[in-house]
């Protein structure tokens, strides 16, 4: 695979990257329709600003898209962690 195989050039002969929702519309819209693809994000912050919730909302995306998805933590626990993504699932359907 070629590093610009994730590139498409449209008519005007400008590159653009694909995209990928973040499962947040208002996000995408901030974004240009997501997160460019085939890159590594690291999100960091304060406790309690929304560092997981963004995660899983992201990997609920994928999942819905049919993506193989995987979420690595250091800190919550299973059950911080299923209730978030109560939460979060809750919201999207």
């Amino acid at each position: 695979m070629d590093a610009n195989d994730s590139l498409k050039k449209p008519a005007d002969g400008d590159f653009t990257e694909d995209r990928l929702s973040t499962g947040i519309d208002g996000l995408d819209n901030i974004l240009d329709g997501g997160l460019p693809a085939n890159h590594i994000y690291l999100v960091e912050g304060e406790p309690g600003t929304g560092k997981t919730t963004l995660a899983l909302q992201f990997l609920l995306e994928g999942a819905r898209r049919g993506d193989a998805v995987l979420y690595v933590t250091l800190s919550e626990t299973k059950n911080e962690l299923a209730t978030i993504v109560a939460n979060v699932a809750g919201r999207a359907g």
